[in-house]
């Protein structure tokens, strides 16, 4: 029979062990989550590691609040490409099921602290900072071939914006969108006693600021001001009241290209093609309401749907219809778009109720602003999903997005645990 003292030391050892793994799990899911900003394929490998490392390391896996909804998602896709008439044309969508459910569970498992969600934060402001001034050198680049080829730059612009670290210009934009309105969370709410290190934040977010501008992406812009709006509204109300003047200034003296982009909100034209979408969808809507036309088969079948009356399609993309539950219903079925909207909801109503009560740990804590943060990310993610794209179709605005969603929820379990503690102590 071993020894009492073997026994013991035998478990310190195991349990060195596992702690080794969980550091190691840690590190692992810090750089994917950056990762989803550098390039997806090092975000998927890191979160693999991290996920059998905190399954060595036999820590307990723990799932966010909102994870009901996006397993319901989840299984309702893998319904929908069952149903579908090419089952195999789905197939991209099950790497992006596995980043839904993954990226919450690791994240909220093993970002335990305010530290540790602080260090995540800056982290990917660091890295988005440098993917800001890769596409700023991307838009001097093209604005000089312009002018060196003596053609109009905004005609010549549109179709090739800049992309940063990204494949396309609309998933850098939409991921800058989310970063950067945490950035500003991040600078007008969080409690810092640095001042240098609010300059340094300061400096970040006017680049980021910068580069959402060149982006020429109109529905972030939109969606940046309302989150944007929503953040002052917490720090400042008053401040919302110059609003209008501030930004009639700020078009005022805008570049001609800038003022010229903003003047295709007016042109009838350029909503053309999201009314024949939308029409299309519901069409698809009305004969698959259960599981739609199927993952990846709505492009590819927008012809057999689209309206009778249409004769000409404004030029466009349709691969999708640019609308989350239009898209989603006529996909996937209205189960799976009620489940991601139940999602976003959640996300926005849990955050906005944790943040409205004021808690006293989370100002303690200084997670605080996290909240506020999520819910100006949420409203984004709403806007420009109801009017311009399918945001959360993107890995890598997914993986960015949940990353934040999952530290939200850790800043709200982190204020409810102090508050129980100051209450108990009262």
């Amino acid at each position: 029979m071993p020894s009492d003292s073997s026994v013991a030391l035998l478990r310190t050892v195991q349990a060195a062990r596992r702690d080794k793994y969980e550091h190691y799990a840690y590190a692992a899911a810090f750089i994917g989550c950056l990762g989803h900003v550098i390039s997806i394929a090092l975000a998927h490998a890191a979160l693999g590691v991290a996920l059998v490392c905190l399954s060595l390391s036999r820590k307990q896996f723990r799932m966010p609040p909102v994870m009901v909804p996006l397993i319901g998602f989840t299984i309702w896709t893998l319904l929908s490409i069952a149903a579908s008439d090419d089952p195999l044309a789905g197939w991209p969508q099950i790497k992006k099921l596995a980043l839904l459910l993954l990226v919450p569970l690791i994240v909220y498992s093993l970002f335990r602290t305010a530290s540790q969600i602080r260090r995540l934060m800056e982290g990917l402001f660091v890295v988005i900072l440098a993917s800001s001034v890769t596409a700023i050198v991307q838009f001097i680049w093209k604005l000089s071939e312009a002018y060196g080829g003596g053609y109009s730059f905004i005609q010549g612009y549109e179709g090739r914006r800049i992309t940063g670290f990204f494949s396309h210009w609309m998933t850098f934009s939409e991921v800058l969108m989310l970063v950067t309105l945490m950035v500003v969370a991040y600078l007008l709410l969080a409690e810092r006693d640095r001042r240098s290190g609010r300059a340094v934040w300061l400096g970040v977010g006017s680049v980021l600021a910068v580069s959402l501008v060149l982006s020429y992406t109109r529905s972030v812009w939109v969606a940046a001001l309302a989150g944007g709006a929503y953040l002052v509204w917490q720090w400042k109300p008053r401040l919302l009241w110059i609003a209008p003047a501030a930004l009639l200034l700020v078009i005022t003296f805008a570049p001609g290209s800038v003022r010229q982009r903003l003047q295709s909100f007016t042109d009838p034209g350029s909503y053309g093609s999201r009314i024949i979408m939308w029409r299309t969808g519901a069409r698809m809507i009305d004969a698959h309401p259960w599981f739609g036309v199927g993952p990846e088969r709505v492009g590819p079948r927008f012809d057999e749907f689209q309206p009778k009356d249409i004769v000409e399609r404004p030029e466009a993309y349709y691969g999708h219809l640019h609308n989350i539950p239009v898209h989603y219903a006529a996909e996937r079925g209205i189960p799976a778009a009620l489940f991601m909207m139940w999602f976003l909801l959640k996300v926005l109503w849990d955050h906005a109720a944790a943040a409205s009560r004021g808690q006293a740990s989370a100002r303690t804590q200084n997670v605080g602003w996290l909240l506020h943060g999520v819910v100006a990310a949420t409203l984004a993610v709403i806007i420009v999903g109801l009017s311009a794209d399918i945001v959360l179709g993107d890995s890598e605005v997914l993986g960015v997005y949940l990353t934040l969603v999952a530290v939200g929820y850790r800043a709200i379990e982190l204020g409810g645990v102090e508050t129980q503690a100051d209450a108990r102590a009262g």
